[in-house]
């Protein structure tokens, strides 16, 4: 498996790991360590895994759009060094290294899409980066032999781009409680563990809890605003930032919540395309999810009746804290929905299934 990030901290690639084993596959990792203080080789959680350091040449380039092409070259190097039966690339930055690889040994390639590569970026880099995405994507998701994709608006986004049927592996979470566990006491606690990007409403939310003292907010994770997230939180005694949250402390935090931030901009076309994997949490641990109007993640929220869509405004935020606080019964309801479909529909067991068949396809 080839993934551009340091592999242990990506739940996704964890998770698939760890079923393709369960199946009696070996899987080695293969990923890059962007700060370069990582071990280039390492044992953890019983895998192998490799890394391209973010040192020499690599350090010396201003960002990614630059470190890119040189990350493809080393990872193939690496990659090629080691012995395997198929190549498991994870979203297009290492969709070149499994085609590179594929070409030089003959072995099958699966390509991983996790969303649509091209919306993610378009914000932070000049168009012509991300009409050139868009046109890598076409020519390289070609050479796979199996495509799994992320949920059904990304299924169609790169079914129409192959012209061919992916498989839909969602990024659900195993099951983790059996029987709805009731909140904890007062006050009530609202959650939000992911990205820091200023199109997660995460400052909004800061500046919404500052405001109501009966609220109490807890903020996880990293990227760029880490540094204004931890000084804003800093100045309240109700909101408190945690950094980086290990992933086997997520679920159980999550119980421990009362209700689960996932205000995305709808604006943005990659929140067009998403359903967030905080979304499936809330639902396995018996959570009602607050979601911005006017995306896939609303409706699905509001088909399966496990949280509340407001708009992308704090006003909308305020409604919906104001409405679960003071509507217990009603939290409750929204809580037990989203346990059940968990149960029944959207868990890690049953997407692996899926997982564990395509690979039993290549054996064959």
């Amino acid at each position: 498996m080839v993934v551009s990030n340091d592999v242990v901290h990506d739940t996704r690639v964890v998770k698939e790991a760890r079923a393709l084993r369960g199946a009696g596959h070996e899987v080695v990792l293969l990923g890059w360590d962007r700060t370069g203080r990582l071990p280039p080789h390492q044992e953890w959680d019983g895998f192998v895994v490799h890394r391209v350091l973010t040192r020499g040449s690599l350090r010396l380039l201003p960002n990614d759009l630059f470190r890119n092409p040189l990350w493809w070259r080393q990872a193939t190097r690496l990659g090629g060094s080691l012995a395997f039966e198929a190549i498991h690339c994870h979203d297009l930055d290492a969709l070149p290294i499994g085609v590179r690889l594929k070409r030089r040994t003959g072995r099958p390639l699966v390509y991983d899409c996790h969303e649509v590569f091209g919306y993610m970026i378009e914000g932070d880099v000049p168009r012509f980066v991300t009409n050139y995405a868009f046109r890598l994507e076409r020519r390289l998701a070609a050479h796979a032999d199996h495509i799994i994709a992320v949920n059904e608006s990304v299924k169609a986004y790169i079914d129409g781009v192959t012209g061919r049927d992916s498989v839909l592996i969602r990024n659900c979470p195993d099951l983790f409680l059996t029987e709805y566990r009731p909140p904890p006491a007062p006050p009530f606690l609202l959650l939000y563990i992911g990205t820091l990007h200023r199109s997660r409403f995460v400052l909004e939310a800061i500046e919404t809890a500052a405001e109501m003292p009966e609220i109490s907010l807890i903020i996880g994770g990293s990227k760029a605003l880490t540094p204004l997230v931890q000084e804003m939180c800093a100045r309240h005694p109700n909101t408190r930032f945690l950094g980086v949250v290990p992933n086997d402390d997520v679920l159980p935090m999550t119980v421990d919540s009362h209700a689960i931030l996932a205000m995305f901009d709808p604006r943005q076309r990659i929140n067009q395309v998403g359903l967030p994997n905080k979304i499936f949490e809330a639902m396995a641990a018996g959570r009602p999810s607050i979601v911005a109007e006017g995306l896939p993640m609303s409706d699905f929220v509001v088909r399966e009746r496990c949280g509340l869509a407001v708009p992308y405004t704090k006003a909308g935020l305020w409604s919906a804290l104001e409405k679960l606080r003071g509507d217990p019964a009603l939290a409750e309801a929204l809580g037990r929905n989203g346990l059940e479909a968990a149960k029944q529909r959207y868990n890690w067991p049953r997407e692996s299934q899926k997982l564990i068949a395509l690979y039993s396809e290549l054996r064959t």
